[in-house]
């Protein structure tokens, strides 16, 4: 990273290169640039329009503000299909989108690897969890899928019960025909053309 000048004991940790900072937008995919990890600060590396750094945003990881022992770092999904950083620093609220097509999995890369610098170990589930709109997706298509999975057990079933029903004549109740069923299935009468329930 030419220009920015690492501590004698810094090294990286995680480079991601898709990244713009603060919300996204139309002109986010004109000024994407690189988001670096190291052991010491989350530095952005700022580009103009045309791509060319404009400076460095550096973040020292000890000003991301720690509660009931953990940092306050997560993935934030609250906008469809966009996938943050959001930090919560001591002075600041700040966030980083990732725009990468593996950004989610990303995100969550830095939220652990922040946590395991700070506090030593990962981060826990909900600040990896998906929030907002990116939740209800999920949760939605959970709630499909049980639908899906109920519905061909009942399914599954009403043909098994119509196996087993057994048949028996009735009469038509338009044309007074004996027509023969399963018990519960409706038929069509031969002679009339009405619908007939088998009861």
């Amino acid at each position: 990273m030419a220009g920015y000048a690492f501590a004698p004991d810094e090294k990286v940790i995680l480079r991601a290169q898709e990244v713009s900072a603060g919300k996204a937008g139309p002109m986010s995919s004109m000024t994407r640039s690189e988001l670096t990890l190291t052991n010491h600060n989350i530095v952005y590396k700022r580009k103009g329009m045309f791509g060319k750094v404009k400076g460095y945003d550096v973040y020292p990881l000890s000003s991301i503000r720690i509660v009931d022992g953990q940092p306050q770092c997560r993935l934030d999904t609250s906008e469809f299909m966009t996938y943050k950083l959001e930090l919560s620093l001591t002075d600041e609220l700040v966030t980083f989108t990732f725009e990468s097509l593996e950004a989610k999995k990303e995100v969550r890369a830095w939220v652990n690897q922040i946590t395991q610098l700070l506090v030593g170990h990962e981060a826990e589930e909900d600040n990896l969890r998906a929030t907002g709109v990116e939740a209800f997706a999920e949760s939605t298509a959970v709630a499909e899928s049980f639908g899906k999975i109920f519905g061909a057990f009942d399914n599954a079933f009403t043909r098994a019960k119509s196996k087993t029903a057994p048949v028996i004549a009735c009469r038509c109740p338009s044309c007074n025909a004996s027509v023969k069923g399963k018990v519960g299935t409706t038929i069509t009468c031969p002679y009339c053309e009405s619908n007939v329930t088998i009861q």
